[in-house]
C-alpha cells in the first residue's frame, strides 16, 4: 500500500488494520507527517506540526495494541484546530497577540482525545479568534481549498477540512459557533456535524462563548464521526452547560433504518438566492431522503426566525471578545480589521441591549423546538454559494464584511443558537469541480437520527473515494 492510499484510510479501517497487525500505527503516523510536509506547504492547513509528539503517540499505541490495553482512537492521526488550547502546543487562536503563548492545560475535547490514544498531528489553520467564514490571518495567512487553490476553505474550521480532505489525518477537531465546521465541511467536501450544544464539553472557567460554542469533528466518513462522538461526548463538571445524560452509543446505532420522518425542505433562510447548481444537488439529495424515509413527501418550511437576525451577532461578537480579552488585552492595535471593528463594537454595546438580544434568542429557541414538534428533520444547503475566491474583495479580514456576503450563510447560525444537532454531507459538485454539501438539522439532541441519515445519503452515494487533484 502506498503513502496516499494510507493517507485516505479512515480511522474505522485504520483501528481493524491494527488490530489485525496488518499495519502499524507508527507506519501511517509516519505517512502522513510525509504527506503533510509535501502538501501542506501549498494548502497552508496546519500552523504547528508536532512530530515528536505524534510519533511518540503511535509507539504508545502500538504497545496498546501488543498488551490489549489500546484506547478507541489508539493510532489515530487526528489535529487540533487552533482556537482550542493543547497542553505544550503553541496556541495563537489566529492571532498575532498569541504567537507565543504556550497552554500548560487541554481542553475537555483535547484531553479526551489524547486518552482515548489518539496521534495528534498538531494545530490547524483558523481566522483570528474564529470571527468569520474565510480561514485568514495576518499571522499565517490563508489556507487554500484543496479542490482549487484560488478558493478559500470556509471558515473558521477551514485548516482542519482542508487537511481532512487531501489525507492529512483521517479526523479533525473544529468548532462551530455559526457554521465553523459545516462551511468548511461543504466548501472542502468532507462531512462534517456539529452535535447537539452541550453534547461536547466545553472549558468554561472563562468567560464568553457559552451561548453557541460546540465542538465537532470534520471526517471522511460519517462512521469516523460517530467514533469521535463516541470519544468526546458525555458530561463534565467543568461546563454546567453539559448534558448531563451519557449519550447514546453511536456507532452501533449508526445503520438501523430510518422510517416515515416528516422531512422539511428550505432552499431559502431569507438570504441571497442559492447558485443554481448548489440548490439542484441539494434538492437532489433532499428528495431521494423524502423518497427512501420519508413520510409524505418533502414539505417545504422554515422554522420561525424572528429576533434571530438582531440577536446573533451583538451576542456573538460580544462574547468573541469577552472569550478572547485575556489574550488580545489592549493590543487591538495588532489584531486585523475586522476583529478591531467587531471588539469595538462590542466593548461599546450596552448591557440592555446584550440582555434584551439574550431574551429574544431565547424566543428563537423556543420556537425551533415548536417546528421540531411537527418535523423530524429539516434539509437546506449549506451556504447559498460555492466556495468564494480567497482574493475577493468582500472577504478582505481587514475590513467588516458587507451583509449581502453574510446572507449567504443564513443556514447555519441558527442551529449554534438553537443547540439543534446539524451536519454537512457531500451531495456533489459544481460544473467547475467544487464541493456542495446538503445541510441536515435534527432535533434537540437527537444527533444518532442526523447521523444515520448522513450514513444513508453516504451508502447510496458514497463521496470518500472522491480525492481532490494533487496540487502542483
Amino acid at each position: 500500500m502506498n503513502e496516499s492510499d494510507l493517507c485516505l484510510m479512515s480511522a474505522a479501517d485504520l483501528i481493524a488494520s491494527y488490530q489485525a497487525k496488518a499495519l502499524s500505527p507508527v507506519e501511517v503516523t509516519e505517512a502522513v507527517l510525509a504527506c503533510i510536509d509535501r502538501l501542506n506547504p501549498v494548502l497552508n492547513a496546519f500552523v504547528l506540526v508536532d512530530k515528536e509528539g505524534a510519533l511518540a503517540s503511535a509507539r504508545a499505541a502500538e504497545k496498546a495494541y501488543a498488551s490489549g490495553s489500546a484506547g478507541p482512537l489508539a493510532g489515530v492521526p487526528v489535529s487540533i484546530k487552533d482556537l482550542t488550547e493543547t497542553r505544550g502546543m503553541r496556541t495563537t487562536k489566529g492571532s498575532v497577540t498569541g504567537k507565543d503563548w504556550v497552554p500548560d492545560f487541554d481542553a475537555v475535547v483535547v484531553e479526551r482525545l489524547r486518552d482515548a490514544g489518539a496521534c495528534i498531528l498538531g494545530k490547524t489553520n483558523t481566522p483570528e479568534f474564529g470571527m468569520t467564514f474565510t480561514t485568514n490571518n495576518r499571522l499565517f495567512g490563508p489556507a487554500r481549498n484543496p479542490w482549487n487553490l484560488e478558493r478559500t476553505t470556509g471558515g473558521s474550521s477551514g485548516g482542519a477540512a482542508a487537511a481532512v480532505a487531501s489525507g492529512l489525518g483521517p479526523i479533525g477537531h473544529g468548532n462551530d459557533a455559526g457554521g465553523s465546521i459545516r462551511v468548511p465541511a461543504s466548501f472542502c467536501g468532507v462531512f462534517g456535524i456539529k452535535p447537539t450544544m452541550g453534547r461536547i464539553p466545553n472549558d468554561t472557567d472563562k468567560v464568553g462563548m457559552q451561548v453557541f460554542a460546540h465542538e465537532g469533528p470534520l471526517t471522511r466518513t460519517v462512521g469516523d464521526a460517530a467514533l469521535f462522538l463516541s470519544v468526546c461526548s458525555g458530561p463534565d463538571p467543568r461546563d454546567p452547560w453539559a448534558i448531563e445524560e451519557e449519550p447514546p452509543d453511536f456507532l452501533s446505532t449508526l445503520d438501523e433504518p430510518l422510517r416515515d420522518l416528516r422531512i422539511a425542505w428550505s432552499p431559502t433562510f431569507g438570504g441571497t438566492p442559492t447558485d443554481p447548481s448548489v440548490l439542484a444537488a441539494c434538492q437532489d439529495a433532499a428528495e431521494w431522503l423524502a423518497k427512501r424515509v420519508g413520510k409524505g413527501g418533502l414539505a417545504q418550511a422554515t422554522p420561525d426566525l424572528s429576533g434571530f437576525g438582531e440577536s446573533f451577532l451583538p451576542v456573538f461578537m460580544t462574547d468573541d471578545y469577552l472569550s478572547h480579552i485575556e489574550l488580545a488585552g489592549d493590543r487591538l492595535d495588532v489584531v486585523c480589521g475586522q476583529v478591531q471593528q467587531g471588539f469595538e463594537r462590542a466593548k461599546q454595546l450596552p448591557a440592555t441591549e446584550y440582555a434584551l438580544a439574550l431574551g429574544k434568542i431565547a424566543r428563537f429557541r423556543y420556537n425551533t423546538r415548536r417546528f421540531f414538534e411537527e418535523y423530524d428533520l429539516l434539509l437546506t444547503p449549506v451556504t447559498s454559494e460555492p466556495a468564494f475566491r480567497i482574493d475577493d474583495p468582500a472577504w478582505d479580514i481587514e475590513h467588516q464584511i458587507p451583509a449581502l456576503e453574510m446572507a449567504k450563510f443564513m443556514f447555519t447560525p441558527p442551529f449554534d443558537v438553537s443547540g439543534n444537532p446539524a451536519a454537512s454531507v457531500p451531495v456533489g459538485f459544481t460544473p467547475d469541480g467544487l464541493p456542495i454539501g446538503l445541510h441536515i438539522v435534527g432535533r434537540w439532541g437527537e444527533d444518532d437520527t442526523v447521523l444515520r441519515i448522513a450514513r444513508a445519503l453516504e451508502r447510496e452515494r458514497p463521496w470518500a473515494q472522491h480525492r481532490p487533484p494533487e496540487p502542483a
